[in-house]
């Protein structure tokens, strides 16, 4: 989350915002009741920690153990969001911290209507953690980008035009569905289906060099100056293999 990305929540009325913030996010207790006292009332009581200011869940929720209060933050300003940390363990443990503009009572009825779990079995005792559910459906988008950018090279362009882009977006989603869909449609790569796209990816891109190399050797021996040079040049090599066989 950063601060040109949630300022957009402002603009909009119906529009509302879930997301992974650094763990060092500054984060406070909400603003005390005023007291009737003179003076500037406090906009906030004192910072906390995602470590020590938490009370994580008994049971895992999901796959981690989940804390949730509202809070007041630097990156949303005034409004109260609602912060959420997951933990690997129950103690110690490895912390996330995540936001929520928009509160479970909101989402209820959108939890009525769903067919798949984990929105159709909150109890009671589930319906706070809801906002961080919706984040988890995230995940199978983001597998996707970032196959694209850490595998298949997809993410450098040189665009800077609105309508530019888009075809550039579009464009790279045509090129990785086609390289998704490559083992079920040619029978030649029907053994990369069930394999690690990292492996699938070295084997595709061996194979376009050696098409490419062998193309390039084609072009440059086209005139006879230059296939007598690899001509010459595979013979000194052939001689040299004598000594081996």
């Amino acid at each position: 989350m950063k601060q040109n990305l949630v300022s957009i929540v402002d603009e909009y009325e119906n529009l509302d915002l879930i997301g992974n913030a650094r763990p060092d996010s500054v984060i406070y207790d909400l603003a005390p009741a005023p007291t009737g006292h003179r003076g500037r009332p406090a906009k906030h009581r004192r910072r906390l920690s995602i470590e020590d200011d938490f009370t994580l869940s008994d049971e895992k929720v999901g796959d981690y153990y989940t804390g949730v209060r509202r809070v007041l933050t630097n990156l949303f300003g005034t409004p109260e969001v609602l912060a959420y940390v997951t933990s690997t363990a129950r103690t110690g443990g490895t912390k996330r911290l995540f936001f929520s503009t928009i509160t479970p009572e909101e989402l209820q009825i959108l939890c009525a209507w769903q067919e798949s779990s984990p929105l159709n079995q909150t109890g009671s005792d589930r319906m706070k953690y809801i906002p961080l559910f919706l984040y988890s459906f995230r995940w199978n988008i983001e597998i996707s980008y970032y196959e694209q950018k850490t595998f298949w090279s997809l993410c450098s362009y040189m665009v800077r035009s609105c309508k530019g882009i888009e075809m550039m977006v579009n464009l790279i989603n045509v090129a990785y569905c086609a390289m998704k869909l490559l083992p079920y449609q040619d029978e030649s790569f029907s053994d990369f289906r069930d394999k690690s796209v990292q492996y699938f990816r070295f084997e595709l891109s061996d194979g376009i060099h050696q098409q490419v190399i062998f193309a390039t050797l084609v072009q440059n021996i086209e005139t006879q100056i230059k296939s007598s040079s690899v001509i010459n040049a595979l013979k000194q090599a052939i001689v040299g293999l004598e000594h081996y066989l």
